[in-house]
């Protein structure tokens, strides 16, 4: 039997939870340390809620909590008189089942589905999901906070994964764009597809069926997709500097391409692959490739022939921000060659880090730090047409 010095929610985790004993489980989120300061106001309605030089606020007290009977030191901001603890600056706030966040988020790169998750963490799927939904947008936040502003001078390949959502009437592509080089993912977006392939009588009927009712899907969705991708990732480039591109074949591509070109400058031309080229470390595209075969690899929801595909893109994407951790700071780089992983090549951090230091600090929103459609994943904006009004948005004021 494991004895873990100290107890707490780590002791009882393995207790109750003998079915992954085998596998190492990060800890719970600690949460800031003794001595804890805060750097801003937690209020989105206070000025101060933008960190500035000469805000402070007096600590007003404690906060017990229930559970344990832990005491929590509380502060008052003097600019809207609103009370918060340290708590407040946690990633597991307001969570009754703050043991379950860090496995959730492990298991949305490990490979099972939500279902056999739930199982191995003995809960129901909908917490998962819901854990999930929380981990993407710390994730989506905390890469956005880390990338420097200016990317390293290093061609950027990219290109479409495709999935769908539902059912696969509903195809997706999931935009990524890779350092070619470092091999980090530097940004991802999303554009819905129309159904295509080889199909029965019987699947066109339905096809036609479902765009009469829900609308066709936008001819130009992937063309606004990679503009969006990139639009970015091209500001932080150095001015006067290059902005090399690699991508395959695609006919959405170059015209993307052509609309982010400022005025005044020659116009981006990216150097094309085509698919049929061997995908070997060789390959210009192999960053890009790579990428794509661990997000297979890695989430259930896109192998083939599957039945954990994501009902709803806006989860897909959420556990896509979860693996961009992953695999920019935690995964090595090469499982053959640890040591470094691809944001140390990008210059982005100096050392690996863990799952826990993933999520030591809570990150809060800002529209000026999340690029173009980020900011609506943030708030779980994405529609799924196939379920109409049957979904819901992030709104909650006290979490984040």
């Amino acid at each position: 039997m494991r004895v873990f010095p100290g107890g707490g929610d780590r002791a009882r985790f393995w207790l109750r939870f003998p079915d992954v004993s085998n596998s190492r489980l990060p800890s719970p989120p600690r949460g800031p340390r003794r001595g804890f300061s805060p750097p801003h106001c937690p209020n989105r309605d206070c000025s101060a809620y933008v960190p500035h030089p000469g805000w402070t606020a007096p600590r007003d007290g404690f906060y017990r909590r229930p559970s344990d009977g832990r005491r929590f030191q509380r502060f008052r901001c003097r600019l809207c008189a609103r009370r918060f603890s340290t708590r407040t600056f946690a990633p597991d706030y307001w969570l009754r089942r703050r043991d379950l966040l860090l496995p959730s988020a492990r298991f949305a790169t490990e490979g099972p589905g939500l279902r056999q998750a739930a199982r191995l963490l003995h809960t129901t799927h909908d917490t998962v999901g819901r854990l999930l939904s929380r981990a993407g947008r710390h994730a989506l936040l905390l890469h956005q906070r880390l990338l420097p502003p200016q990317i390293r001078r290093e061609p950027i390949a990219f290109d479409g994964f495709e999935t769908f959502e539902f059912s696969q009437f509903f195809p997706f592509h999931l935009n990524l764009a890779v350092g070619a080089h470092s091999w980090f993912l530097y940004h991802f977006t999303d554009s819905p597809l129309r159904r295509k392939g080889a199909m029965t009588a019987a699947q066109k009927r339905r096809r036609a069926e479902l765009e009469d009712r829900l609308g066709r899907p936008d001819p130009k969705a992937v063309e606004q997709g990679i503009v969006e991708l990139l639009r970015p990732l091209q500001a932080r480039v150095p001015a006067g500097a290059s902005f090399p591109l690699r991508c395959d074949a695609h006919p959405a591509y170059p015209r993307a391409c052509r609309r982010l070109r400022p005025p005044g400058t020659p116009a981006l031309r990216p150097a094309i692959t085509r698919s049929t080229e061997r995908r070997t470390p060789a390959n210009p595209l192999f960053a890009v490739n790579l990428t794509d075969l661990l997000l297979r690899h890695s989430q259930a929801a896109h192998r083939r022939e599957t039945i954990a595909f994501c009902k709803r893109r806006q989860g897909a994407l959420e556990r896509l921000a979860v693996l961009t951790v992953w695999r920019n700071l935690i995964k090595w780089r090469r499982e053959k060659v640890p040591g470094e992983t691809a944001a140390m090549a990008a210059g982005v951090c100096s050392q690996p880090w863990s799952w826990e230091k993933v999520f030591a600090d809570r990150q809060f929103p800002r529209r000026e730090l999340l690029p173009g459609p980020w900011w609506e994943y943030y708030w779980r904006r994405v529609r799924t047409a196939a379920l109409g009004d049957a979904q819901t948005e992030h709104r909650l004021r006290y979490a984040f």
